[in-house]
């Protein structure tokens, strides 16, 4: 009666795990370099290892650019 719901990929599977995007992880300033907690270490934003917590916060998500409709005329959208 009731199918599944397609949602939308908070993470591609063809991205890697970094710790960038690690719940273990701070960035410092530089955006370069994270520190991370488990580890208590300093790494660079695409190190990767196996403690990796995906963190869909540090995810840049924007919403997609509206489409521009000025080159079209009421013409266009007549049937």
């Amino acid at each position: 009666m009731f199918g599944k719901r397609k949602t939308a990929p908070l993470w591609d599977d063809k991205q890697e795990n970094t710790c960038g995007f690690c719940e273990h992880a701070n960035i410092l300033a530089s955006g370069e370099q994270v520190i991370c907690k488990k580890r208590k270490n300093l790494y660079d934003c695409s190190h990767t290892c196996r403690k990796f917590r995906f963190d869909i916060l540090k995810k840049d998500v924007h919403r997609q650019k509206k489409p521009d409709f000025s080159r079209f005329s009421a013409k266009n959208f007549e049937l």
